[in-house]
């Protein structure tokens, strides 16, 4: 600790509390331990754990435990000191946890960074407060006081590069699992004055480092809301009250600073949008307990960033896990949206499957600050839903190069999917997730889309619109975007430009697809290789001709099926990554081969017809789609199972210039 006893007796403490008036008199007059004891008798005295424990016990995430295990079966394996951090298990030797070792494989320092989070702390507090058994509360306090022995707070720095005190930690710990312990264990044999005093120079540690320490995007709301938390609960340090209001004000602002005007947090990953909002509901839940009023401006801006799951929720009641994104439970989400917003009849809707509520005001639905737009047929969980984005590069650096990203869900399969997450290493694999080549896009001399190499985001850009354009009908819906800021390290002069269109009545009698039409446009003069990819999955698959199938069981099927023949590439290594897909669990992350299809073209101009078509009764009614390479032409002629052929014109599925903002949701 940098916090002499002193400093911290005669500094920091608040001493208008009668029962510290007098606190650093006992220390200068009494010694130590007198002072230990009279700040615990108190601390003891003022503590509402009946308040406190009206939060719900919150669910477990970073996979510090086994999925088979429940909490007690977790909590006797962390009193044998075998901890888990990002899936990774190890055993530390003789008792005693090193908090600065890297047991993983390829030294992934995620697993030493997440190891100072603590779960392990509310895991220990829950099945004491069940048990009342004291080896939780003995093994609590030889981790508490062996992590404060071990580490040191650098009290000049946002510790980014430290083991255990950068503050994204700092924010996670103050958040829940330190102030859950303290509520379950302070009246333990094992939590003695001198165990009482070392946790609360620690807090106050914590509180000083989030207050001047501070980042941006994700991390400041796990920031905010762990100094929310030291000044909500620990009113007996001196500096709490200032520190409650700047986390309150900062969070507020924030919103203001980090979200798009459509309500997605502008790093554009479902993961680290649940994030923040995760972290608001921190800070209000622990508020509404302890009684401590809320800025009502926090509840309606808590509302606004959980629209954002049902403006993207697909079929199933979950989100797409776009850039470095995870799949959430829409219908809990929305369940938990209720207790701040408990008129949103829309939400209500979703929740309960229709059975109370009202339907959304919208099928189909365009972000145009995010760029993003997610077309559906219905609102049923059989139904087919369409996505595709021309979004901005998003912040800090989880976006993946993937402009122009088709996805799709169709009759309960995920039958073309983004890549999602993977381990925050160094990996290949990692790379891959990242890049172009993982997603539903096109790459030109076999480079990759390059926003990364020359982006810059500036703070007017979050009210920036981006350049998704779109038309919404009873019949279709037309979207459309462009890609133009180059291939490669080099930055290739090409401009990607794609325009879906979702006939979500189908056409000639067929199922709801989507036709896909992209335009490679050479800027430079010169030839190049074109490839528009559809990374697909792990199924099997038939391929003839022009036409791919994936057969998703229960009758699903999903083909492709464009004006040009497709190479298949799967497992590929060299001369880059391609064909494999993510198999998400527990470290180490692992991957498997899946066939991706490419559609290769050299010359100075490509025009493709690509679609997408879903089936739910292995059917496939649309045989052939052909059309000229020009991208000055507009038609394109698809023929059906049944020998018709039908010409189409892309001027009939125009853009709708001025195409609403987006519904009003409020």
């Amino acid at each position: 600790m940098f916090i002499s006893d002193e400093k911290f007796f005669c500094e920091k403490l608040n001493t208008k509390i009668p029962e510290l008036a007098d606190i650093q008199k006992t220390f200068k007059e009494k010694g130590l331990d007198a002072a230990e004891k009279q700040l615990s008798d108190y601390i003891r005295s003022v503590l509402k754990p009946e308040k406190y424990f009206r939060m719900p016990y919150y669910g477990r995430e970073n996979v510090w435990a086994r999925p088979d295990e429940d909490d007690k079966t977790a909590a006797d394996r962390i009193v044998k000191c075998e901890l888990m951090s990002v899936g990774f298990l190890y055993k530390f030797p003789d008792g005693k946890i090193d908090w600065t070792y890297n047991p993983t494989y390829n030294g992934y320092r995620e697993w030493t960074w997440q190891l100072s989070r603590h779960h392990e702390f509310r895991c220990l507090g829950k099945v004491y407060r069940d048990t009342g058994d004291e080896k939780y509360a003995k093994c609590f306090v030889d981790m508490l006081m062996s992590w404060c022995e071990q580490t040191t707070c650098p009290n000049d720095t946002s510790a980014y590069n430290s083991t255990c005190w950068r503050t994204i930690e700092c924010g996670i710990r103050m958040s829940k699992n330190w102030h859950y312990a303290l509520h379950a264990f302070y009246k333990s044999p094992y939590m003695t004055d001198h165990v009482m005093t070392t946790f609360m120079k620690s807090v106050w540690e914590h509180g000083h480092m989030l207050r001047n320490f501070y980042t941006s995007t994700n991390f400041l709301y796990m920031e905010m809301s762990g100094l929310a938390h030291i000044g909500m609960i620990y009113k007996w340090f001196i500096d709490a009250d200032e520190w409650q209001q700047f986390a309150f004000d900062m969070i507020l602002k924030q919103t203001k600073i980090q979200v798009y005007p459509d309500g997605f947090q502008n790093e554009l990953t479902t993961n680290y949008h649940g994030t923040v909002i995760e972290n608001i509901e921190f800070v209000v839940n622990t508020a509404f307990a302890l009684e401590v009023p809320v800025p009502h401006e926090l509840i309606t801006a808590l509302g606004k960033l959980f629209e954002i799951y049902y403006k993207l929720c697909q079929p199933c009641r979950s989100i797409p896990d776009i850039n470095d994104g995870n799949r959430r439970n829409v219908k809990n989400e929305l369940k938990n949206a209720l207790k701040y917003t408990p008129d949103r009849e829309d939400f209500k809707y979703i929740v309960t499957d229709g059975k109370e509520g009202t339907p959304p005001s919208f099928t189909s639905i365009a972000l145009p600050y995010s760029g993003m737009a997610t077309m559906r047929n219905n609102w049923n969980y059989d139904g087919v839903w369409f996505f595709m984005e021309s979004a901005p590069f998003g912040t800090f650096a989880h976006q993946h190069e993937d402009k122009l990203n088709v996805l799709m869900y169709a009759y309960g399969k995920d039958v073309l999917r983004d890549p999602g997450n993977y381990a925050y290493d160094a990996s290949e694999m990692q790379k891959f997730i990242k890049d172009t080549r993982s997603h539903n896009c096109a790459m030109v001399d076999d480079q990759s889309q390059n926003r990364r190499g020359r982006y810059k985001w500036l703070p007017e850009y979050i009210n920036k619109k981006s350049d998704l354009r779109w038309n919404f009908t009873e019949n279709y819906d037309t979207t459309e975007g462009v890609y133009n800021e180059g291939y490669g390290k080099n930055y290739i002069n090409v401009t990607h430009k794609r325009k879906a269109i979702f006939f979500k009545k189908g056409l000639n009698g067929s199922l709801p697809f989507s036709v896909i039409i992209d335009r490679l446009i050479s800027e430079d003069g010169k030839e190049h290789k074109f490839a528009v990819s559809y990374q697909t999955d792990i199924q099997p698959y038939k391929f003839c001709d022009k036409t791919y199938t994936a057969d998703f069981g229960d009758g699903v099927t999903f083909s492709i099926i464009s004006s040009q023949t497709a190479q298949i590439v799967v497992a590929q290594k060299d001369p880059y990554w391609m064909g494999w897909r993510p198999i998400h669990s527990p470290l180490p992350h692992e991957h498997a081969p899946a066939p991706c299809l490419r559609y290769p073209y050299i010359g100075k101009e490509q025009r493709l017809i690509t679609i997408l078509y879903p089936s739910n009764n292995g059917k496939v009614l649309i045989k052939a789609v052909d059309c000229k390479n020009s991208v000055s032409d507009t038609k394109f002629t698809l023929t059906f199972e049944n020998g018709e052929n039908i010409t189409l014109d892309e001027k009939d599925f125009p853009i709708n210039e001025n195409a609403p903002e987006s519904f009003n949701l409020s």
